[in-house]
């Protein structure tokens, strides 16, 4: 299986509502983020909780989000926050102009 993301991507995750269990914590859907490594096809999340050992499996990307776009609120410009997701619930980033 082939990634469909490099490093340096910039990309938004999906704003799904979900009320499985998932890793994709809420706080970062529909944020945009830049990947930063590449990790080898797993089972996703999703079916891993539930024991479904035949399951979906995708390429994993590891995030990494500037705080202050997460939190508005946040004071600190250069903390970043890295995070890892599954592909489905990564999309290519829509700059704004």
């Amino acid at each position: 299986m082939s990634s469909r993301y490099n490093v340096g991507d910039r990309v938004t995750i999906r704003e799904q509502f979900s009320i499985f269990y998932t890793r994709t914590q809420a706080y970062t859907r529909g944020r945009m983020g830049t990947v930063v490594q590449q990790f080898e096809t797993g089972l996703i999340p999703e079916d891993e909780a539930y024991g479904n050992e035949d399951g979906r499996v995708e390429p994993f990307y590891k995030v990494r989000f500037r705080q202050a776009d997460l939190w508005p609120e946040y004071s600190f410009p250069a903390d970043t926050l890295e995070t890892e997701f599954s592909e489905s619930w990564l999309l290519p980033a829509r700059e704004e102009p």
